[in-house]
């Protein structure tokens, strides 16, 4: 989704990362790519919590 929107969106992360680049603002690029980060993040921890809430049954590997 980040990379659909800094194609054709006129808002959002992505938008805002490019806008942020044509004008070398790099402290709102690192800005916004660590809130990028945490949202991935947390997204995972939630699938993962999900997961192991609805489908007790499935062990888990040894990675995790």
């Amino acid at each position: 989704m980040i990379i659909a929107e800094l194609v054709a969106a006129n808002s959002g992360l992505g938008f805002r990362i490019l806008k942020a680049q044509r004008f070398l603002r790099t402290e709102e690029i690192f800005a916004s790519l660590i809130v990028i980060g945490i949202i991935g993040l947390l997204m995972d921890l939630s699938l993962h919590g999900l997961r192991h809430w609805l489908c007790p049954w499935i062990e888990e590997s040894p990675g995790r």
